[in-house]
């Protein structure tokens, strides 16, 4: 019991600080409270806040109207941003090059009372997403993208178009092997669109999703095959297909088919992104899930608009999964269709079937040891402003005092700083020595407090340098004075009075500040003798007085004593 409480602790403590859990799963609840975690009633996962993961929005709860009993906690608050045009997430401690899913979960619920969702634009780093488009208030919206991520971060960015303030309720990040979904690579993604994952099971609109599939992939119901029946295994599926897709048993167990001899269906993207020229990828599934008497024959063509996809009539295998998978492009509907072949006693069966958007990654990030360095400088220095999401690209959001280089095919790279005014406190970060290309560093008219490092002057690109107005201390690194004098750098230091080099020697400055201190040890001490000698002189003088008059009682006393000595002889 004790070891699985400290193991639920331990838990809880990696995902409240922004990292993975055991599993490598991010799941985050938009809009909760600062240190909130809770276990997920039906899933068992643990969600926490988003605060460990952004900075900027505000929190709000759903209208009351759209409160229900079976409403999922994380979508009864969110977090909405009414300030700046991109607003973004940072999911840390990833392992760069390896394929994770990504989940934007989105329930307007009039939060804002004005019965319009917005619309606007999500962003993975610097690739544009999808557009954020829902017409209606009560319902629940999700999507998915199965991407590598390029570095061990990611950021996802939610941005403002001018049709009202991004929201989310809820983000995911699920780990996947990289043998599964193979389209995937660097160079293109693959988006969920509409939620288009479906499973052929009971027609009680349930879901599929975590720890049925281990995936956490969402599930729903596919019930638009017209006249179709759902049939069911009696006996144990085997997923052979781990390696490709990873398909979960729960998934096809369950299958549709018909009484005729074809299944027609036909898919619309609704996508307001689409275009002619926008690619789509679907994978059906099959199983079958019957013992098929020895007599009959359950064989059939995949066909989607009118072209085949098997080379040969296809026979699903009893109780072992399978697909077929391919690209369409340039339709605004594409039709589907399931045909008995000639030979078939039985009809066709469909167990699942997923599409998705084939996403190219187009965009080139900033480089990745600059777009580190520079979150590591925000983070030590607590910069707001519109440092979010990439530093350079896309370059509307380029953030404020940046300069960068963009390269054609090449990450950007940072080349100037003009930091001048932002407010900056305490010593120069360290992590600027990470810029190898920067060439124009302006730190002035803050409160850099501290010595010079010396890694600022082995910048070798770095051309010029202003350090003017700040509290710095100290001498001024050899190799700044060295570049300085032959050229190649321009030093600006001066407005820093604790700083030697600028004029001054560090014997001068010492022997202020050694003069200061002398003052400031001896000028206590003096007054302390003085009150000293004052007080012992006033005591002395309270002594003298004491005695005085200690003798002149002294002297009465012999006189009385005299005069009675004199009266007593008489």
């Amino acid at each position: 019991m004790k070891l699985c409480v400290a193991v639920l602790l331990f838990y809880m403590f990696q995902v409240i600080h922004g990292q993975p859990d055991y599993q490598g799963f991010i799941s985050i609840d938009c809009g909760i409270p600062l240190n909130s975690t809770y276990q997920d009633s039906i899933t068992n996962i643990v969600y926490v806040s988003d605060y460990g993961f952004i900075t900027t929005g505000e929190n709000r709860i759903i209208s009351s109207d759209y409160m229900e009993p079976s409403l999922a906690k994380r979508y009864s608050n969110l977090r909405f941003f009414p300030h700046g045009p991109r607003n973004c997430y940072t999911l840390r401690s990833l392992v760069m090059g390896n394929k994770y899913l990504v989940r934007a979960s989105f329930y307007y619920g009039n939060y804002d009372g004005l019965g319009k969702p917005p619309v606007f634009d999500l962003y993975l780093g610097t690739n544009y997403w999808h557009e954020v488009n829902y017409s209606d208030a009560g319902a629940f919206n999700w999507m998915d993208i199965i991407l590598v991520v390029p570095t061990d971060y990611l950021q996802v960015c939610l941005v403002n178009k001018g049709m009202g303030n991004p929201f989310i309720s809820g983000l995911d990040l699920r780990p996947l092997n990289t043998t599964l979904y193979p389209e995937v690579n660097a160079s293109q993604s693959l988006v969920l669109v509409n939620s288009n994952r479906f499973h052929m099971g009971p027609t009680d609109n349930s879901i599929i999703r975590y720890p049925s599939d281990p995936l956490d992939r969402i599930w729903t119901t596919y019930n638009a095959i017209p006249n179709c029946t759902k049939i069911s295994a009696t006996s144990p599926m085997h997923n052979n297909l781990r390696d490709v897709y990873d398909v979960p048993p729960s998934v096809m167990q369950n299958a549709a088919t018909v009484n005729s001899s074809r299944i027609d269906f036909s898919w619309n993207p609704s996508d307001p992104s689409a275009n002619i020229n926008s690619k789509y990828f679907f994978i059906f599934y099959f199983a079958e899930l019957q013992h098929v008497p020895s007599k009959a024959v359950r064989q059939f063509d995949i066909i989607v608009n009118n072209k085949t996809w098997n080379s040969r009539p296809y026979t699903p295998t009893f109780l072992f999964a399978n697909y077929f998978s391919g690209v369409v492009q340039g339709m605004e509907n594409y039709s589907v269709s399931l045909v008995a072949t000639k030979n078939a006693t039985l009809p066709p069966i469909l167990n699942a079937m997923e599409m998705y958007l084939v996403k190219p990654i187009t965009a080139v990030a900033t480089d990745p040891e600059d777009a580190r360095a520079m979150m590591a400088i925000q983070d030590n220095f607590g910069v707001v402003k519109n440092w979010m999401g990439d530093p350079c690209t896309p370059k509307t959001f380029i953030w404020r005092g940046l300069n960068c280089s963009y390269p054609p095919a090449n990450p950007s790279e940072i080349m100037g700083l003009n930091l001048s005014s932002f407010g900056l406190v305490g010593a120069i970060s360290t992590n600027f020595r990470d810029l190898k290309a920067l060439q124009y560093l302006d730190l002035s008219h803050n409160k850099l407090s501290g010595p010079i490092p010396n890694f600022i002057g082995e910048l070798s690109s770095l051309m010029f340098l202003d350090l003017s107005s700040n509290d710095l201390s100290g001498p001024i690194p050899y190799s700044l004075l060295q570049r300085s004098q032959n050229g190649s750098l321009s030093l600006r230091v001066g407005g820093n009075p604790n700083l030697c080099g600028n004029g001054t020697s560090c014997r001068t400055v010492r022997k202020k500040i050694n003069g200061t201190l002398l003052a400031a040890i001896v000028v206590p001490i003096v007054i302390a003798i003085t009150l000293f000698v004052i007080l012992f002189l006033l005591r002395q003088a309270l002594k003298g007085k004491e005695l005085s008059e200690r003798l002149l009682v002294m002297k009465m006393d012999q006189h009385y004593l005299g005069a009675e000595s004199s009266l007593t002889k008489n």
